[in-house]
């Protein structure tokens, strides 16, 4: 009987050795006794989602999918051999690596798991790593009542609440795990996931096949083609850098629009389908000219600076007009082709449909097609010898480079005294530069033309040279010529409208035009009698009559304005557009037009009083001291200067020493001298003059005076004049408002 208590030893001794054993090996004794259940606010799983290299999904509907990623990219292997929505993808990845616990239940409590969408509904969804070994696994079942908010998101917009979704009931299928369901908390990124997880998996994991045109986004392209059956646009960059711009490569060299590139790159990222099949559910004719509409390629900058072979997007024209997708095949390579069919959304307002394709829509629609950031120096110069000459000069005053002007005859630019040599006006600078590089021109009018003379090219009113950061010159020059303009209006007092050459003559003929068809409409008529209609050939018009209706057709001859880049040699290019007349007046010649701001170079300590005169008030007479920051003030002989707001002279003070001048509009302007004889604000300035060693040397009698351009109504803009300088100005309205705030507290 010795033997038994032996034995039992032996045998605890082997059990408490095996367990230590398994300890070792495994961490803890979860296989043999059972794991205990997680806690509330742990997480199921633990692992770098960035690990993640395959996933097997058994759907509810008994659909398996397979995903793997290859290359850097996701594809699906299951159901089908296509690339995966990477959204989608990452959207499951981080979801099964944030399920919190809300809640716990114990298996043995639930009698059945079809209650707890675990059954025929339940979703089984398993991770690996890149070596394949398994990351996690979970059945997913039903939704609860309870909604989770994810502590880590951080809103841009703070009255905007949080996403929320409802919790879902987890079942851990590992064998060690299977004894308890968890609530989970599902945690989406809006940017990556809207909708709630379950319904990623809805219609057979068709939303993990992607839908994009364009799997890898076209802002890493390097070239763009848009063809179509009698043309084709390439557009091209050498680099992905800021500074290396999209050019239009065909069917011209042109440059394009920085605002329409970003369109179009936008767009053909967003670009996706509604749908997307297998090639079997739809059939397609072979991809020759007849059978498509149109083909977007594009092909990718590698790292080593070359280009990727193009991936073309071909899109077929519509079953009939009252589908609202169309088909579109993708082409990987010659002899590769993606294994579906994308039902892209077409029509107007569609994101296809915002993609411009054509080369006027892509090409600069500015004058010079550059970039104020790229110019270093501006010489305007016309037909007589004026120009101005701009350069970015250092202030010294200013610790900056701001624009200088020299503005004269061209035979002073090595001798004699220009008109005006100094700051130049920032505002003249700012109307400038728009003009040159910022609006947009009338019209494309010809990117063939071989003869300048036709738009007055070869006897330019204006000569533009522009000299680029980079060394490079650009030189333009700009035509007048008279050309026909025609308009329309209905006989009853209509409005008059501008109308084509095509649609007068189609008048005149008496055939239809949907031009005209517009002018006809009764609601085109005017409230009052029209006025101008010699200016527009409407004073003695051609009758005509349109569809019952009685139209008037008038044609004048209207000057216009052309633009063309000259070549390295100086010669022509075939390239010529239109400007508006406006633009020639923000291209001023005269030395006035180019002053300075600031209206005059009086400093606050040099002012020792001001009389301010206000229409139909009596003066206000103020002595002021720098020195001594002492004010006093009379009206009418007597003193006020207890009724002063010093704060609000002060203010006036200020204004005064640092006036800007919108524009300067030369010293024979009629209106203006008229609406200055009687001005609405007049200030005297008593100015201490002082010599170079700092002595006063006297004192002068400055005068500002501003009136209205039209009385009775809102104004912009003042004109202005003081006794120093013979030009007339602009100045805004808000500066007009501060320098005829009131200054007693009455």
């Amino acid at each position: 009987m010795r033997i038994l208590p032996t034995l039992f030893i032996t045998l605890i001794t082997a059990g408490l050795g095996f367990l230590a054993v398994m300890h070792q090996l495994n961490g803890n004794l979860h296989f043999i006794f059972g794991a205990p259940p997680l806690k509330h606010g742990e997480t199921i799983y633990q692992f770098d989602p960035t690990n993640v290299g395959s996933i097997h999904i058994l759907n509810n509907d008994g659909t398996r999918g397979k995903i793997v990623k290859a290359g850097g990219s996701w594809v699906i292997k299951e159901p089908w051999d296509d690339y995966a929505d990477a959204r989608t993808v990452r959207s499951l990845i981080d979801f099964s690596a944030r399920l919190q616990i809300e809640d716990v239940i114990k298996r043995e409590d639930v009698e059945n798991l079809s209650e707890y969408g675990l059954k025929k509904d339940k979703i089984e969804v398993e991770l690996f790593d890149k070596q394949g070994n398994s990351l996690c696994h979970f059945k997913m079942g039903r939704y609860t009542s309870w909604r989770g908010f994810d502590p880590n998101y951080k809103s841009e917009d703070p009255t905007k609440p949080p996403p929320s979704f409802p919790t879902l009931i987890i079942q851990p299928a590992e064998e060690n795990q299977e004894a308890y369901l968890y609530v989970c908390s599902d945690f989406a990124n809006p940017n990556l996931r809207t909708v709630k997880m379950r319904d990623l998996f809805s219609s057979g994991l068709r939303l993990f096949r992607d839908h994009r045109v364009f799997y890898n986004s076209p802002a890493f392209a390097g070239e763009i083609t848009f063809k179509e059956k009698n043309s084709e646009i390439t557009i091209k960059r050498k680099a992905l850098s800021e500074t290396d711009e999209w050019t239009i490569a065909k069917p011209y060299e042109l440059a394009c629009s920085p605002e329409t590139i970003n369109k179009i790159i936008g767009g053909l990222s967003a670009l996706q389908a509604n749908a997307v099949l297998d090639e079997s559910a739809l059939a397609l004719p072979d991809p020759l000219p007849d059978n498509i509409n149109f083909t977007i390629s594009v092909r990718y900058i590698l790292p080593d600076g070359s280009l990727s072979r193009p991936i073309t997007a071909i899109f077929y024209p519509p079953e009939n007009d009252q589908v609202s997708t169309i088909p579109v095949i993708i082409l990987e390579a010659p002899d590769k082709k993606r294994s579906a069919v994308l039902l892209v959304p077409k029509g107007p307002g569609t994101i296809l449909d915002n993609i411009p394709r054509s080369v006027n829509l892509i090409r600069s629609r500015t004058m010079t097609s550059l970039q104020v950031s790229q110019v270093d120096s501006v010489k305007i110069s016309d037909f007589t010898g004026r120009e101005a000459d701009l350069t970015l000069e250092m202030n010294p005053h200013e610790r900056a480079r701001r624009w200088y002007a020299r503005v004269g005859h061209d035979e002073l630019s090595t001798s004699g005294r220009p008109d005006y040599d100094g700051p130049a006006n920032i505002f003249q600078i700012n109307e400038l530069f728009k003009a040159l590089f910022k609006s947009e021109v009338k019209g494309f009018t010809n990117d063939a033309s071989t003869d300048p003379s036709e738009y007055g090219l070869d006897q330019p009113i204006r000569k533009i040279s522009i000299n680029l950061k980079d060394g490079k010159l650009a030189n333009f020059v700009v035509g007048e010529k008279l050309r026909p303009q025609y308009f329309a209006r209905r006989s009853n007092n209509g409005r008059p409208l501008e109308i084509s050459e095509e649609a007068y003559k189609a008048g005149v003929k008496g055939e239809n035009n949907p031009e005209l068809q517009i002018v006809a409409r009764p609601g085109n008529t005017l409230t009052a009698p029209a006025t101008g209609l010699e200016l527009l050939g409407l004073d003695k018009p051609k009758v005509i009559n349109f569809n019952d209706v009685t139209l008037h057709l008038g044609k004048v001859n209207a000057r216009h304005f052309f633009v063309n880049r000259l070549d390295e040699q100086g010669g022509h290019t075939p390239h010529v557009v239109e400007i508006g007349a406006e633009i020639i007046g923000q291209m001023p010649l005269e030395g006035y037009q180019w002053k300075g701001e600031r209206l005059w170079n009086i400093n606050r300590f040099e002012i020792n009083g001001l009389s301010v005169k206000k229409r139909g008030e009596p003066s206000l007479n103020l002595s002021y001291n720098f020195y001594a920051s002492e004010w006093s003030a009379t009206r009418s002989n007597e003193d006020v200067t207890a009724l002063l707001n010093i704060n609000k002279a002060e203010k006036l003070l200020k204004k005064l020493t640092d006036v800007e001048v919108k524009k300067w509009i030369g010293p024979a302007v009629e209106d203006a001298a008229s609406r200055l004889v009687e001005p609405d604000l007049k200030i005297e300035v008593l100015v201490e003059e002082i010599d170079d060693s700092g002595k006063p040397i006297g004192t002068v009698q400055r005068e500002l005076k501003i009136s209205k351009i039209i009385e009775g109504k809102s104004n912009k803009l003042l004109f202005g004049k003081t006794d120093t300088n013979p030009s007339y100005f602009l100045i805004d309205a808000e500066t007009f408002q501060r320098l005829s705030a009131g200054l007693l507290e009455e």
